[in-house]
């Protein structure tokens, strides 16, 4: 009887709660908690999290029989899109096209591979890969990147990071540590062969968007293989901008919702203070002090809140004009030298 393998895409981590803006308002009240259309609308996709595919088998069989596939996307509007099926490294032009969502074919062999590359505006925005084979392997990764302790979300990796893929094998008879592991980044053979390899470790050198990594694993003898592939999207540091009412020393947990957010733009009365934090993402640091902030406020810098370099309490004078004036922020790493971010937001006085 054959069964699917199914990978274990890319963290597509989606992270629901960074945004790159403020919840607007025009009292010195806290801020009303953002519907859910406002959250929606103040996520960047692009920035913090990546676009992501899955691959679900709803049917398989013994060989001869009508293997079917369907797409789960996260962060990618279906209609709009171009799935793109590959069967065993050959396109299926019949099935592949704009919104078509589900594949089939009938198998021929013990082991096939079944790829997807899904195309927006023209340009690859994910892809994934799963097997059809008697035995199974899984694949998980995790980078070495900073997030803050309280986000649910995965750690996405950028160039530099280490990145460590962890392969879960399921074969019938066969000890895990027992086997032999073969991985591949890029194409190329990076450990052959090797028993007990479950865990490797590489490194992102180049700026791309995507890093492809499989793994074949085989018993002793080798008379059973099973491969598995997994693409491991690359992203960039990032800051997530947010106004919030705690005080210095105590920044709210998570960025969440509760501590206020914008879709760009923060409205403030003259006289009034607005409290605002920069909280870093995907950088090589232990902490968020491990970076330093650079304010600006219409042009001119403004000073953090000691002891909290990420924390800014702006005062609007009342004497001040009305109109809109652009706050802006960057980070700049002490540990690792290049890697920043910069984030801005409108404030309109009113």
């Amino acid at each position: 009887m054959t069964r699917i393998v199914k990978t274990t895409e890319t963290a597509l981590v989606m992270a629901f709660f960074l945004f790159i803006g403020f919840y607007a308002y025009a009292q010195t009240d806290a801020p009303t908690a953002p519907s859910e259309q406002d959250i929606a609308g103040s996520l960047n996709l692009d920035q913090f999290s990546a676009p992501s595919v899955d691959i679900v088998v709803s049917a398989s069989g013994v060989v001869g029989t009508t293997a079917l596939l369907s797409a789960r996307t996260s962060n990618i509007s279906d209609n709009a899109s171009e799935f793109q099926w590959y069967l065993d490294d050959r396109i299926m032009p019949l099935q592949s096209g704009k919104a078509r969502t589900t594949f089939s074919f009938k198998t021929t062999e013990p082991f096939h591979l079944v790829r997807l590359v899904v195309l927006e505006n023209g340009q690859k925005a994910a892809e994934n890969t799963v097997s059809v084979s008697s035995f199974a392997v899984s694949l998980v990764w995790a980078a070495d990147t900073f997030v803050p302790g309280d986000y649910e979300g995965k750690a996405m990796p950028i160039v530099g990071s280490r990145v460590t893929v962890t392969a879960l094998p399921d074969i019938q008879g066969e000890s895990p540590e027992n086997l032999l592991y073969t991985w591949y980044v890029n194409s190329e053979s990076q450990v052959r062969g090797v028993v007990n390899e479950q865990d490797f470790s590489f490194r992102i050198t180049k700026n791309v968007s995507f890093v492809p990594v499989v793994v074949e694993v085989s018993n002793q003898s080798q008379s059973i293989t099973v491969r598995q592939a997994l693409t491991v999207p690359v992203l960039r540091p990032a800051l997530f901008v947010y106004q919030g009412k705690e005080q210095p020393g105590s920044p709210p947990a998570g960025g969440s919702p509760q501590a206020g957010l914008s879709s760009g733009t923060e409205f403030v009365s003259r006289g009034e203070k607005l409290s605002v934090y920069a909280k870093p993402f995907y950088f090589h640091i232990q902490s968020a002090n491990d970076l330093s902030y650079q304010w600006q406020f219409n042009n001119q810098s403004a000073a953090s809140v000691p002891p909290d370099p990420n924390f800014l309490l702006l005062a609007i004078p009342k004497d001040s004009g009305t109109g809109t004036r652009t706050l802006s922020v960057s980070a700049t790493s002490f540990i690792v030298l290049g890697e920043q971010a910069r984030a801005e937001l409108t404030v309109n006085i009113l």
